[in-house]
């Protein structure tokens, strides 16, 4: 694996505690970027944060308990509701040009409504602040807040007696728009809020092992999650291990019998306890110090549960941990075919014009071909003829064995990633440009038009790959492979194969359509922005 790669971290955007534990490898040393502590006391003690007599150390965000979750709330709530009535304005003016009359009478009322069960449901279901949520789940709970808001404001028409055929229009125009633009503008403005000073609230990390570093370290990158990690504390208080504790140059501000003290010093709304490689992490012992933080996050031990639509639940005294495998549930499964079926036809009639186009342009600059087909391994192992605008010259193989002979180190690139960088197989100028923009791969639009493939899903892999998925292979088989994914928005071909195989296999074991959703906004961003594609 190349030092590149080695020091390039996983994507934030949807990765969570199942694959945290991976992060950490890939990480450079180094202090975090984004906590604003005061200067380390010396190597020789494990990068313990100094305790001013004058002072208490700067902090990541500032003031009370109460002011910081104002603060991280405000700014969305505000954003949302612009962009609600925003969106219901916009379908006001639509109607009324339309019908040719004004609504104004009755818009009043419906923005009262819209706004009130908006804020109602986000409150209930954690929009609010929204602190920690993976950005998948926040895209679920926006389009249902949406649709709840809509469903109330047609409710109250209903009971008024005042729904006609103009309420039903803004209805119908509103909650189509504000789908799209309330979570789309959250997206955007918590990138902006990541940026500043301010915004988020303090986060502690208990446990100092390899899982609370990589811990650390994925939340001090996603700032836009809201949670803003201050430092790591441990279990083990005696002198011997402090003096040789390893925090990779983050910052140790003791054991978890100081938590009280700390507490007082930073105002900490949240604790998350990451027991993986910590000698002695007693629960009793943390639960008490831990006491007077509100919010206590624990992170189990074990890796690539799915994560992401767990729930807790009581079992005889005892906290258990529900999962839910929506790979079994057959409305869900039917939903997402239904959604191939209707997006790739549509896709396929839209774009017409840019196929015949992309053919006519491959064939005039390299003989042969406009298509390529390769067989690839589909849903439960059958296997099926992927398509692609043919982006290579026509005796590809030939070209690529003669490279590899003559050049060492690219053969050892090919063997371990499966791509070169420099690909000398691929045609001059419109080559490239198929694939920097993924327009290559507009003709596996047929591919999941006939079943072989989804819109969503792990990239289709061939014989001699199966091998390197080792015990990962059978969630593969489980799902259709996909013309994006996962992988396709992390970068793509600046991850290693390691890196892609876990990927994939979060992306099975967390499926659901929401996942897919939010898969779909970010590759429109990699496409535009051309992340990873070469």
């Amino acid at each position: 694996m190349s030092s590149d790669l080695q020091t390039r971290p996983l994507p934030v955007g949807v990765v969570s505690a199942d694959a945290i534990e991976q992060l950490d490898p890939f990480v450079p040393a180094g202090p975090p970027i984004g906590v604003a502590l005061e200067a380390l006391e010396s190597p020789s003690v494990p990068h313990r944060i100094r305790e001013e007599a004058d002072g208490p150390v700067t902090r990541a965000v500032p003031g009370s308990n109460h002011f910081q979750l104002f603060l991280t709330s405000m700014p969305l709530v505000l954003a949302d509701v612009a962009m609600l009535l925003g969106s219901l304005l916009v379908a006001a003016s639509v109607t009324s040009l339309s019908l040719g009359t004004i609504l104004a009478p009755t818009l009043d009322n419906q923005m009262v409504a819209i706004v009130a069960g908006y804020l109602l449901f986000g409150v209930l279901h954690g929009l609010f602040p929204g602190t920690g949520t993976s950005p998948v789940v926040e895209l679920r709970q926006c389009v249902l807040a949406v649709w709840a808001s809509f469903c109330l404001m047609i409710a109250l028409n209903l009971a008024l007696g005042v729904l006609s055929a103009g309420e039903c229009s803004i209805g119908v125009i509103g909650v189509m728009l504000s789908t799209f633009t309330v979570p789309l503008f959250r997206m955007v403005l918590r990138k902006s809020l990541a940026k500043t000073s301010w915004w988020g609230e303090r986060a502690l990390i208990i446990g100092a092992g390899p899982q609370g570093r990589a811990l650390f370290r994925f939340y001090d990158r996603a700032k836009e999650r809201g949670l803003r990690p201050i430092g790591l504390v441990d279990s083990d208080t005696s002198a011997e291990h402090s003096e040789h504790l390893d925090t990779g140059g983050l910052p140790y501000l003791g054991s978890i019998n100081e938590l009280d003290r700390l507490n007082r010093r930073y105002r900490i709304r949240w604790a998350i306890v990451a027991p993986g490689g910590c000698r002695k992490l007693d629960m009793g012992q943390v639960m008490a110090n831990a006491s007077k933080i509100p919010n206590l996050l624990i992170l189990p031990s074990q890796y690539l549960l799915p994560s992401l639509w767990a729930t807790t639940r009581e079992c005889a005294g005892v906290m258990g941990v529900h999962l839910r495998d929506h790979l079994q549930n057959p409305i869900a499964l039917a939903s997402k075919r239904l959604i191939d079926i209707v997006l790739s036809l549509t896709a396929l009639i839209c774009l017409s014009p840019v196929l015949l186009l992309i053919i006519a342009w491959v064939k005039w600059k390299s003989p042969g071909p406009a298509f390529y087909g390769h067989t690839r391994i589909g849903r439960g192992g059958k296997m099926f003829k992927a398509w692609k605008f043919r982006s290579m010259v026509a005796d590809a193989d030939r070209v690529l064995e003669e490279y590899l002979e003559q050049d060492v180190e690219m053969r050892r690139q090919w063997i371990e990633d499966q791509k070169l960088k420099n690909d000398p197989r691929i045609i001059p100028g419109v080559g490239h440009i198929l694939r920097k923009s993924s327009l290559d791969e507009l003709p596996q639009l047929w591919n999941v038009l006939c079943g072989d493939m989804s819109l969503v899903g792990p990239r289709p892999i061939v014989n001699s790959e199966i091998e390197r998925y080792r015990e990962m292979y059978p969630l593969y088989l489980r799902v259709r492979p996909g013309i994006t994914g996962l992988w396709q928005v992390s970068g793509r071909n600046d991850t290693s194969y390691e890196q892609r195989v876990r990927l994939d296999s979060y992306y099975v074991c967390n499926w659901s359509v929401w996942l897919d959703a939010y898969l779909v906004l970010r590759t429109v961003r990699t496409i535009l922005m051309r992340e990873g594609a070469y």
